[in-house]
């Protein structure tokens, strides 16, 4: 999903917001950046639940503010601000709640609005840090600072290291046809570029099929869920389904999928395809509920399979081979065409990002692996139960388990840093006072906050593997000129 959301009228930004979409995408890549009108939404989609989702899953919103922005009405002569079901009101105020990210940007000269002059649910904008765009010799460099400060989450840096290094790799394929010495040093290396593509290619089937499985839980489970059981289901659920089930069966074909876990996704699809129509031609609850049944164990069994992909995707995807090859071809250029050269420029920051990428893998793969280990020790013992007089033996071994947890942490790590800290003390309090009960009740709530991060944890590496699907064209274009 989008990770910026930009917000703006189309009477007073448009055109401001068009170059700043561009700009943005140059940096983040253009799926990640979204604006309604350049292919944000697909002709014939339900333009409702399209803006609901994006907004939903955005990391930052930037809300577009020039001359005409407090003062635009509508038809009937009605201030936009003042209607409470406007769409730039309603899309700035979601975000304000969700406590994301809100950045006004202002154009043409204009300034913050007052609070006299906005409603009261989008009064914590007045408090978000103004970034002004002069659309004329400072547009560059007030664009470039912009950017700099959506820099600043960790998911939008993942997210413009990946563009970069997506670039890096396509004046590469350039670089392949102009300067020979790179063609060789490339072709010496094709199988690392094959095995990433390879990996890459799989990571990218994956997110597919996550992506249509969400859709299919969005648009189809929870609706059918939250209205009850009922006599009659609306086409559009089944339709919607039949939609999203295609979807993964074409991006499965002729690419490599694991046997078992390709019969497994089309028979859960076809079962569930026979549920739907089952109650199409007898419409009535137990068919109704044997659809919502069919549903719940497609998102029982399919997530844990493919998070099993995923994980062997990611441990085959070898960055560091890649990131040896991109140096290489650096240093052949730099002989020859020199370290200052314009050429050069997206090859040094391609591969600048891919070492970072790189470094983020890694170090994600192995706070996972720790936090793995830790989980499974206090999950031995909370659950496994423990005999009296043990405990103090057995939190020794849990403490050099958690001691090899170190920072820099991950953000999702990092937010349950201050909660374990706390617990370890009350934990070590009550085995001084030899209060057995009372330590293991914390260290159950020990469990309970490391068993949450952890699932955080894996969750954001999960999503950084699926991202690096995006590199996967470029990996193609260039293998196809040898």
């Amino acid at each position: 999903m989008s990770g910026i959301f930009i917000s703006y009228r189309r009477t007073d930004t448009i055109a401001w917001a068009g170059h700043l979409f561009a700009d943005l995408s140059k940096s983040f890549g253009a799926s990640q950046v979204f604006m309604d009108i350049e292919g944000g939404i697909p002709r014939g989609a339900n333009f409702e639940q399209v803006l609901t989702a994006a907004l939903t899953n955005c990391d930052a919103l930037l809300a577009l503010i020039g001359p005409q922005w407090t003062s635009c009405k509508g038809s009937d002569e009605i201030r936009r601000l003042d209607v409470p079901t406007d769409w730039v009101r309603n899309e700035i105020a979601t975000s304000l709640r969700r406590e994301i990210l809100v950045m006004p940007v202002i154009f043409g000269g204009a300034r913050l609005p007052c609070k006299t002059d906005i409603p009261e649910d989008l009064y914590a904008l007045l408090k978000c840090q103004v970034a002004p765009v002069d659309d004329g010799k400072r547009w560059v460099f007030d664009v470039g600072e912009l950017i700099k400060d959506l820099l600043r989450i960790p998911r939008l840096k993942q997210l413009h290291d990946i563009a970069t290094t997506k670039a890096g790799l396509a004046r590469l394929k350039d670089l392949i046809a102009t300067v020979p010495a790179v063609a060789d040093a490339v072709s010496r290396s094709k199988e690392v570029i094959e095995t990433t593509y390879r990996e890459v290619g799989r990571l990218e089937l994956f997110k597919t099929i996550h992506d249509s499985l969400h859709k299919i839980e969005e648009r189809c489970l929870l609706p059918m869920k939250a209205g009850g059981f009922a006599s009659q289901l609306p086409p559009r659920f089944q339709r919607e389904f039949a939609r999203q089930a295609r979807c993964i069966q074409e991006v499965m074909k002729d690419r490599e999928v694991e046997a078992n876990l390709r019969t497994d996704i089309i028979d859960l699809l076809e079962s569930t395809a026979n549920a739907f129509q089952a109650t199409m031609d007898a419409p009535g609850e137990a068919t109704y509920g044997r659809v919502v049944n069919e549903l719940v164990e497609l998102f029982t069994l399919l997530p844990a399979k493919l998070d099993v992909g995923i994980s062997e995707a990611a441990a085959g995807l070898n960055l560091d081979r890649l990131a040896d090859l991109m140096t290489r071809v650096r240093g052949t250029l730099t002989e020859t065409i020199g370290e200052q050269d314009a050429e050069l420029e997206p090859i040094i920051k391609g591969n600048d990002a891919l070492n970072r990428l790189r470094e983020e893998l890694k170090t994600r793969v192995n706070e996972h692996g720790l936090l793995q280990r830790l989980d499974s020790k206090l999950r031995a013992v909370c659950d496994g139960g423990i005999m009296p007089g043990n405990l103090i033996g057995e939190w020794a071994r849990i403490k050099q388990k958690r001691s090899r947890l170190a920072p820099p942490y991950s953000p999702e790590l990092g937010q349950a840093i201050d909660d374990l800290v706390a617990t370890e003390q009350e934990i070590e309090k009550r085995l001084v006072l030899n209060d057995e009960p009372a330590a293991l009740n914390y260290l159950r709530d020990y469990f309970t906050v490391l068993s949450h991060a952890f699932q955080d944890v894996d969750t954001s590496l999960k999503e950084f593997c699926l991202k690096l699907g995006a590199v996967s064209q470029p990996l193609k274009t260039v293998l196809e000129m040898f």
